[in-house]
């Protein structure tokens, strides 16, 4: 039975990837260097919906123009946070609300499908040419979200930008990270026949966790990251690497 359940979480996470594939046809659009795995017991908490914000639009209608004219009104620390849901926008709903309380905690967070990065990434680019972004940069995203947080930081970093934090909910692909990217968290899932852990491409002088989550048998693909215990880590990243304005 356990052979069969394995088989058919990995076929879903294959579906996932191949209409990620069928997608981009259809729309073109520390300092210390190292690598850590892990292996214990995680916990099978899910977060609980957080109230929402009244500002918070319908999540399924945020496009690159709303991230980047967003309102800062209620920003009270330092940082740009920016996070990626994966398929169709349904299987990420831990991504949302991460989003949701990071703003209520006065982050400047911004969620959105991993579909949009690039006029969000070429924003934040041409913002630090100005002077005018809020450091630390962090990316976070989830499954097919995940994929594109180590291409998003890429893009950031061989332009410039440092990225501070990446985190990655179970991607379903090889992920590589380069210069000026400094710490990158990948909790997954292991695939029977695709690597997809994160790993060191040429510049990178960061540190880099794959942690292998399948100490629990609870945490599946779709609510990796709803986990409460992989939220508060990553909140607790994000306190450390951040200040009050």
């Amino acid at each position: 039975m356990s052979n069969l359940i394995n088989t058919i979480t990995e076929n879903a996470r294959r579906i996932v990837l191949a209409a990620a594939l069928i997608g981009t046809v259809v729309m073109t659009g520390c300092s210390t260097t190292g690598s850590s795995s892990s292996n214990t017991t995680l916990g099978d908490e899910v977060a609980k919906p957080q109230t929402q914000i009244a500002e918070v639009e319908n999540v399924d209608n945020i496009r690159p123009q709303h991230v980047i004219n967003r309102s800062k009104a209620r920003v009270s620390r330092t940082g740009e946070i920016y996070l990626m849901r994966g398929l169709a926008n349904v299987f990420s709903r831990g991504i949302d609300r991460m989003a949701e309380d990071m703003r209520a905690r006065g982050y400047d967070a911004s969620n959105f499908s991993y579909k949009f990065w690039k006029p969000i990434a070429e924003d934040i680019v041409a913002r630090a040419k100005r002077d005018e972004v809020s450091y630390p940069v962090v990316i976070m995203g989830h499954s097919l979200g995940g994929n594109e947080s180590s291409k998003f930081a890429n893009y950031l970093g061989s332009r410039g930008v440092k990225v501070s934090l990446v985190v990655t909910f179970d991607p379903v692909e090889t992920g590589r990270v380069g210069a000026n990217i400094d710490r990158v968290v990948n909790y997954y899932l292991p695939m029977q026949k695709e690597d997809n852990t994160i790993h060191a491409a040429g510049g990178f002088a960061g540190t880099i966790e794959n942690i292998d989550v399948t100490a629990d048998p609870s945490i599946t693909h779709t609510n990796v990251e709803k986990n409460a215990r992989f939220q508060a880590a990553s909140m607790n990243k994000l306190n450390e690497i951040t200040k009050a304005l």
